[in-house]
């Protein structure tokens, strides 16, 4: 797994907790959304102790910045939840495992797996929610994709359909999409397959 994915995931887990999760860090960090934000210093010791690698100039590296983007869509999805939003997508299919709270992780799907699936068992919202991704998959800057992520968390979190979303996966996504162009292009070509991949599939079988 990638620094990115990793520094999330251990952060989510410190969060949340044994179940009890840190109330003021997730308040702090539903509020801001970047981590240069006012505030956002109190999330800093939490980030600077799990990524290994830190700015040395003032300026966000891409790793900040993505792990940043996805603890503040966790925070966002996890407000009024008591049981953990967070879920790994599994990778082995004879190995499950556990986060540092002892709660399996790996029962997560992508956030635009949730998103595809939201549409399907919604048809009212598919016109407009298919307008936002096609926009957010059209952009190769990150303030745009971050902003319309942070919108479509919103979105999903309202329709409660109890997914959990591997935000470690988000913030990989969002540090390799930093790189150049063309890598934001494959992000968004990755998205796009788990937002449209299989929905007629889907359709049929809900019918």
């Amino acid at each position: 797994m990638s620094d990115a994915y990793t520094a999330t995931a251990r952060i989510i887990n410190q969060l949340y907790g044994d179940g009890t999760p840190d109330k003021g860090a997730l308040a702090e960090l539903r509020r801001t959304t970047a981590i240069t934000d006012k505030g956002a210093e109190k999330i800093w010791p939490l980030i600077f102790s799990a990524v290994p690698k830190l700015s040395t100039n003032g300026k966000p590296t891409k790793l900040e910045t993505a792990v940043y983007t996805a603890l503040h869509c966790y925070a966002a999805f996890q407000q009024g939840n008591d049981s953990f939003v967070f879920g790994q997508i599994p990778r082995s299919k004879d190995k499950e495992e556990s986060g540092e709270n002892g709660v399996s992780l790996s029962n997560g799907v992508s956030l635009f797996t949730a998103l595809r699936k939201m549409k399907i068992n919604d048809s009212n919202e598919k016109k407009a929610l298919d307008r936002r991704v096609t926009a957010l998959l059209a952009t190769t800057n990150i303030s745009s994709a971050t902003n319309s992520i942070n919108h479509l968390v919103s979105i999903l979190k309202g329709k409660k359909m109890g997914e959990k979303i591997d935000f470690a996966q988000l913030a990989e996504d969002l540090y390799n999409f930093q790189w150049s162009t063309k890598n934001a292009r494959f992000v968004a070509l990755k998205w796009g397959k788990d937002y449209y991949w299989n929905v007629y599939k889907l359709a049929s079988d809900n019918d």
